[in-house]
Parts: structure tokens; C-alpha cells; sequence
């Protein structure tokens, strides 16, 4: 690699050090994993592109230009901090047990992803180290439409499903809507001790990239001023820090 990339990359990881460094493999222990993760995300990426398109025609046709600069297909395919990630979710030791609350969201809580579009390959169930089915039909990544209903998301393995994230919401005036959605727990009699894992692209646009942000925007305005620009990683880097630092 040419030094002006390494120099460019060491000032990356200096500015935004909660999303720039890099990948470590078990390299001994699983090396296949490497070159399958890698394929799979770049598999994600390719069809996450083609849907930006759409994403695009879909927002022009509702009376906005591409986005006061570059539209989403082209935001997303110079990007160079897509993130690719395996999501496990912990077995629960008392699955029987009822819960207080929203029980829909007991496996990860109600969120938006505040990226441009996420990928997401089907939930894999594992019970001792064994593929299982899923032992509750209830089980598994929900979302919340706009008109406010909650939906049960359900796709095969030889298929991907895809989320709009806030980045997206903002720049196309609220013309797409970024997806809540959170994961249920099983809660079955023999769902004890069975985890899921699944994988998870999440495409954003590139760290340097200036983000325009409308007067009124719908997430985060204290982060943000009025008709304000930020790149990307300053943005998340603000959220990360209201997230888990409790400042702006």
C-alpha cells in the first residue's frame, strides 16, 4: 500500500476513532471466515446499489432533486466505511418467564440505524452449538410501518431484506422514512439457552462526506444547526458520544 494511504487512513482513525479501524480476524481459528464475510458483504453492497436507485427515483418523483448534491446510489458507492457486522444475541436462561414491558423488543430494544441503508441476511438459531429452527413462531426482527403498525419481518436464507436509516430520512426530506425496528426473544418452553446471530451491512456514506442537513430534520437536532452541514463522521461521531457518553 502507497504511504499516502496509510497517512490517510492513520488521520481517519485520529478523527472518528468510534468507526474507523481495522478488521481483526481469527485468523488461526476460523480463517475461513474472512473470505466468506468479505464475499457475503460485497454480495450485501451490490444489491444494497441497485435498490438506491430506486430509492432515488422514488424521492425525485415526490418532488425532491437528488438529495442538494449526490444522489444515494452515488453516495453509497464511493463510501469507504460500509459496515459489515455479525449480530449475536445472548441466550436467555429463562425464556419461560414473563416479562414487564414491551416483550416484542425483548431481545434488542426499538431503534433506528442512523446510516443510509442496512442489509440483513435471515436470523440463525443455534441451541448447544447446533443449528436449530426457531423453537417461537413470535420470535424475531419486527418492524414499525408509518402508520404505525407493528410487523412481523420474516425471509429465507437465500433471500436479504433492507433498512432505510435516519441518514437517508433527512437528506430525502422525510420522503423515505427510516425503519424502527427491534428483535423478540423466543419464548417458548424448550427455547432456553437458544441463541441467534445474523449478518448486518450497514451502508453510510464516507466519513468525509458533507452532509447537508434540511432546517428541520426529524432525529438528533441538537447535534445538528439549523440549515447546518457536517460530514458523516463528525455526525456519528456526535452520536456516539449522546449515545453512550451523554454529550453533544
Amino acid at each position: 500500500m502507497p504511504t499516502q494511504f496509510w497517512m490517510s487512513l492513520l488521520l481517519m482513525m485520529s478523527l472518528y476513532p468510534s468507526y474507523c479501524r481495522p478488521n481483526i480476524w481469527p485468523a488461526d481459528h476460523l480463517p475461513e471466515l474472512e473470505i466468506a464475510f468479505k464475499a457475503l458483504g460485497k454480495l450485501m453492497l451490490e444489491v444494497g446499489l441497485m435498490l438506491a436507485r430506486h430509492c432515488d427515483l422514488y424521492v425525485m418523483q415526490h418532488g425532491v432533486g437528488p438529495y442538494d448534491g449526490e444522489s444515494l446510489e452515488q453516495t453509497i458507492s464511493r463510501s469507504r466505511c460500509h459496515k459489515g457486522r455479525l449480530l449475536y444475541y445472548f441466550p436467555r436462561q429463562f425464556s419461560t418467564q414473563k416479562e414487564g414491558g414491551d416483550s416484542v423488543s425483548s431481545w434488542c430494544g426499538w431503534h433506528t440505524d442512523h446510516g443510509s441503508l442496512t442489509g440483513l441476511t435471515c436470523g440463525l438459531f443455534m441451541k448447544n452449538s447446533v443449528e436449530v429452527p426457531c423453537p417461537d413462531s413470535a420470535a424475531g426482527l419486527y418492524i414499525r410501518t408509518r402508520d404505525n403498525r407493528v410487523v412481523k419481518v420474516t425471509f429465507g436464507e437465500d433471500e436479504l431484506a433492507y433498512q432505510i436509516g435516519e441518514t437517508t430520512e433527512i437528506l430525502s426530506r422525510g420522503r423515505l422514512c427510516a425503519t424502527p425496528h427491534c428483535v423478540q426473544a423466543p419464548s417458548s418452553e424448550n427455547a432456553s439457552n437458544v441463541e441467534r446471530s445474523t449478518f448486518a451491512m450497514f451502508m453510510q456514506p464516507d466519513w468525509n462526506e458533507t452532509l447537508k442537513f434540511p432546517s428541520e430534520i426529524p432525529y438528533h437536532q441538537e447535534l445538528i444547526p439549523p440549515n447546518g452541514a457536517l460530514t458523516f463522521g463528525e455526525y456519528s461521531e456526535r452520536l456516539v458520544n449522546k449515545y453512550y457518553q451523554g454529550k453533544t
